[in-house]
């Protein structure tokens, strides 16, 4: 392992507090791969039982339904821990794919198992990275129920301008490439509903979402969408998930 990503993985979250040999023995669990943006890191089709942690880049987690349609259950950035996790026998349910290029290290989830068995910091730090996701979860299932699509991609666009936002005198410019398909699985709403919501952003120049990148041109606007006291007209302030 090279010593710049080394030192990347001391930085991480999911290492808090480990040293020395503990954080050698730990670090030695796991191999580092590298994944391209649009690629897809792990699953529904996974074979072997893997834990990833992201070291560096963000990714999505997308929630698969039987016949097919999908949810993105939040996004995944450094030091979440993801893929099949140790003590937890959960169906493989979940996909996650690179939003821009991504350092993950991984490791057999038995191996992870075995070693958090022994290490409590280890333990403790599996713990709060799952606690940190469920929360993440809660919140964004809370604005699937009571949330409209116009607040909900509202938020989706503030999330993603936490971690690509540039500002510039234009506006805040997002830089990943995300098409309307994938806003709308990330906003929990149909791809017909986000052309419509998306257009009236546009037209009311709050943000424009293209091909290569988004534009929020006014900032303030689109908190007011998220909040709720600025509305698309003919819809309610409060709507259930559209799927």
């Amino acid at each position: 392992m090279n010593p710049q990503l080394l030192s990347t993985i001391k930085e991480t979250p999911f290492f808090d507090e480990l040293e020395g040999d503990r954080l050698t023995r730990a670090v030695s669990a796991f191999h580092p791969i590298r994944f391209e943006r649009g690629e897809i890191v792990s699953g529904v089709a996974d074979v072997d039982a893997r834990t990833y942690v992201i070291v560096d880049g963000v990714a999505r987690a997308v929630r698969v339904n039987e016949d097919g349609r999908c949810l993105t259950s939040g996004l995944l950035e450094a030091g979440m821990v993801f893929g099949r996790l140790p003590f937890v026998d959960d169906m493989r349910t979940e996909q996650v794919e690179a939003l821009v290029d991504c350092d993950v290290l991984v490791a057999s989830t038995n191996d992870l198992q075995t070693l958090a068995a022994v290490d409590p910091i280890v333990a403790r730090n599996l713990a709060r990275s799952n606690a940190l996701r469920l929360r993440a979860s809660e919140a964004r299932l809370a604005g699937l129920a009571f949330q409209s699509v116009p607040a909900r991609l509202a938020t989706v666009l503030t999330e993603l301008a936490d971690h690509f936002g540039k500002v510039t005198p234009e506006g805040v410019r997002i830089d990943v490439r995300l098409t309307h398909g994938s806003l709308a699985e990330m906003t929990g709403t149909t791809r017909e509903t986000l052309t419509k919501v998306s257009g009236w952003l546009r037209s009311e120049a709050i943000a424009s979402i293209e091909r290569r990148m988004i534009w929020v041109q006014d900032w303030d606007a689109l908190l007011a969408v998220e909040e709720g006291t600025r509305t698309m007209p003919g819809r309610s302030s409060k709507m259930v998930v559209e799927l």
